[in-house]
């Protein structure tokens, strides 16, 4: 069994030799840990050598010298594992957080399966990302600051809010800070809302753009969002319809401070929430901070960005803990069937969360039916509920049951057996049909 293809994360090497110097340099530039399997061909993606024990110790040692040395700026020392228990013996690469990470003065990145000398341009772009936990830090570019959303949330919570003691001013002077730029009524930065018709983005039903302060960000989108989450009733045998938002109102919640708080300020891209018959999507600029991946986020491990920020909203009583935020998005979904999907790139992370409420649309005889929610119909129920108690039923027994004419008689039958809720047996005039087992 070949291993699998090499791509951004995933080289193979086989023989150790002085060109791994440059692989290293590359994935080191990289937002998510990479990984070298020596003694691998990269054609046959096969093991064609072990290497000894002897020789792993000597390869570690090599590449520890490498390290140490001054051919790699900034140090990258802690940032790369030689497992030499490993088969094949393997170099892990966490991308680091100083980067750009130059080998002899030249600076590579990975390109699909290659590790290749990174443009000027990126090299910018990686300058100005490399002190991403930095910007809510700095000195605001903005001196003349008000805070009058902040001051009436915090008087309405009875909140003794010490803006001093939160970031607001540089340690060393009395000039505000990013931190209190954000939270300002000045803040400039803002989140795109926009409600689509279908599954794509050809028609707007509406949209919304919000800026001020985080707060003032966070609690708008949220309460627009609340108005676009629709409630559904299942009407299913039972004496007792069930209802269903769309969305679980934690998931969206979460969601949406998570985009806000740990976004890239650094980006003037602003944040992206689309809505659409089947999902929801919430895109935030910026990659997930210090190498992290979707894995070990899931899995509870936190890298902050904006600490200052998340010290406000937790003040603010918007976060609880630092790091649970996503596990409870997932975890609102349990027993649904579904589940969130996370999409992380060097720009953007983003986050699509399926509507509990959406079902396929179906084609009957040329009619499209298109439900806009779950809403199991009343006469798709009827069916059922009678073949809960009968064997059989004809289209003839539909029609008297539903007192509808022979054609939708036709299409209630056809989506039911194309959601596998009943089977047809028997041809022509004795056809008849029974719940599928």
């Amino acid at each position: 069994m070949p291993f699998p293809n090499e791509n951004n994360q995933l080289e193979y090497k086989e023989q150790f030799n002085e060109k791994l110097k440059k692989e290293i340099a590359a994935f080191l530039n990289g937002q998510m840990t990479g990984y070298i399997y020596l003694g691998v061909n990269d054609k046959s993606r096969q093991l064609t050598h072990s290497f000894t024990p002897h020789e792993a110790h000597q390869i570690e040692e090599t590449i520890s010298h490498w390290l140490t040395s001054s051919i790699y700026y900034p140090s990258p020392v802690g940032l790369v594992t030689i497992h030499t228990n490993n088969s094949p013996l393997c170099i892990s690469v966490i991308g680091g957080d100083y980067q750009p990470y130059s080998l002899d003065g030249k600076v590579y990145i990975r390109n699909n399966s290659e590790s290749v000398k990174a443009s000027a341009e990126r090299v910018q772009k990686m300058l100005r990302q490399s002190s991403l936990g930095t910007y809510d830090k700095s000195e605001s570019a903005q001196q003349a600051l008000t805070f009058k959303y902040l001051d009436i949330m915090t008087d309405a919570a009875k909140l003794d809010f010490k803006q001093n003691a939160l970031g607001f001013q540089l340690s060393n002077s009395q000039a505000y800070t990013n931190t209190a730029f954000l939270m300002s009524d000045q803040c400039d930065f803002s989140v795109k809302v926009a409600v689509f018709e279908g599954l794509t983005v050809d028609q707007f039903k509406d949209r919304k753009e919000v800026r001020g302060p985080i707060p003032k960000q966070i609690d708008e989108v949220l309460a627009f969002l609340k108005l676009n989450n629709q409630l559904s009733s299942v009407i299913t045998g039972a004496g007792q319809r069930t209802d269903q938002q769309s969305y679980p109102t934690v998931a969206i919640r979460e969601a949406v401070i998570n985009a806000i708080a740990h976004r890239s300020y650094f980006s003037r891209a602003m944040v992206q929430i689309e809505l659409f018959d089947d999902r929801l999507t919430i895109m935030s600029p910026g990659p997930l901070p210090g190498g992290l991946q979707p894995a070990a986020m899931l899995n509870g491990q936190s890298v902050p960005r904006n600490y200052n920020v998340l010290n406000c909203l937790f003040r603010l009583k918007y976060i609880e803990n630092y790091g649970t935020g996503m596990r409870r998005i997932f975890n609102s979904y349990r027993g649904t069937g579904q589940k969130p999907s996370i999409l992380a790139m060097e720009d953007f992370v983003k986050l699509t969360l399926p509507n509990l409420n959406y079902t396929q649309q179906f084609r009957v005889n040329n009619i499209e039916l298109q439900p806009k929610t779950t809403i199991v119909t009343l006469q798709l129920n009827k069916i059922t509920n009678y073949l809960a108690t009968h064997p059989t039923i004809t289209r003839i027994q539909v029609q008297e049951l539903l007192n509808v004419k022979e054609s939708s008689a036709n299409k209630y039958l056809k989506i039911l057996i194309d959601t596998q809720k009943i089977v047809k047996i028997g041809v022509t005039r004795g056809v008849k049909y029974q719940l599928n087992q």
